[in-house]
């Protein structure tokens, strides 16, 4: 195998944890082989597929050793066991990179829950990095597929994503993401007649997006992804309010280097938001 590509094992964790190649659309409507995954992904990273499992393997459990630290938390545990989540549902998750981080808020729910004991075969993971509320419509054939009971929703930020050097070009305006928005919420609480609970994108980290993204022709404005923020609230009344509630300076810890992404605390942090929204707005009698 040769490649013009040289990277570390950890530049190679990186990219695996945000990249879910059985996630993809195309091969969700085709797929293949879990060996395949691991082929086209060793491929794509000059490695082997030997390499990919055990970094792969690294992630979950660094994601399964956090959960089960949470779970040393009452209050936690009592949240959990608190969240409308009837016997038997399917949640699905739906997003960006910030939902597909395979540290991230989803995939801690998910694992904090199976270590709980609960049948977690129904708690899926279909965020995809890079996608924008546009995306995910296209792509709303696979989410009717997944048959969703509950629906978690969090998009924005690559909308407020913007293109070029000389001229910046945002992926979406805010028009386009609220008619998006719109129109999945319509698909997701009519068409499918799931629960849906939307969250506002996080802020981002202004001093360390300009810093990583300063040769690069993309960025994220601060004020664009609040703009998108807006527009959600607007459009979809009660969402879980992500943007206004995280601390965004450089001091908190909470953001990657990139600015964008939140660190392992900051995806802490996204979930104990979406825990507490989903327990006070959304009680049920048949509980996890």
């Amino acid at each position: 195998m040769t490649s013009a590509v040289t990277l570390t094992d950890p530049e190679r964790r990186h990219f695996l944890r945000y990249t879910d190649t059985a996630q993809w659309p195309m091969l969700r409507r085709f797929p293949v082989s879990a060996e395949m995954h691991a082929e086209l992904l060793a491929q794509m990273l000059a490695s082997t597929p030997a390499t990919i499992h055990a970094l792969l393997g690294s992630l979950r459990e660094e994601t399964r050793t956090a959960a089960t630290r949470l779970l040393t938390d009452e209050p936690y545990r009592q949240a959990l066991a608190g969240l409308p989540f009837a016997p038997g549902q399917r949640v699905i998750a739906v997003g960006d990179s910030i939902t597909a981080d395979r540290l991230g808020w989803f995939e801690l729910l998910a694992e904090s829950l199976a270590l709980t004991g609960v049948d977690t075969a129904g708690v899926v993971n279909l965020g995809i990095s890079g996608n924008t509320t546009a995306d995910v419509l296209e792509r709303f054939d696979l989410l009717e597929a997944a048959a969703p009971d509950r629906v978690l929703l969090m998009l924005g930020t690559n909308d407020a994503r913007a293109h070029g050097r000389a001229e910046r070009h945002r992926m979406a305006t805010t028009r386009e993401t609220g008619r998006n928005l719109r129109a999945l919420a319509d698909l997701i609480t009519q068409d499918l007649k799931a629960h849906l609970t939307v969250i506002t994108p996080p802020p981002v980290d202004q001093t360390r997006v300009d810093a990583f993204f300063a040769d690069a022709p993309l960025q994220w404005y601060a004020a664009d992804v609040a703009e998108v923020a807006g527009i959600v609230r607007e459009t979809v009344p009660g969402a879980v309010d992500l943007h206004a509630s995280m601390p965004a300076d450089d001091s908190t810890g909470l953001f990657e280097t990139d600015g964008v992404h939140p660190t392992p605390a900051g995806q802490r942090f996204i979930l104990g938001r979406v825990v507490d929204h989903l327990r006070a707005v959304s009680p049920s009698r048949d509980r996890w």
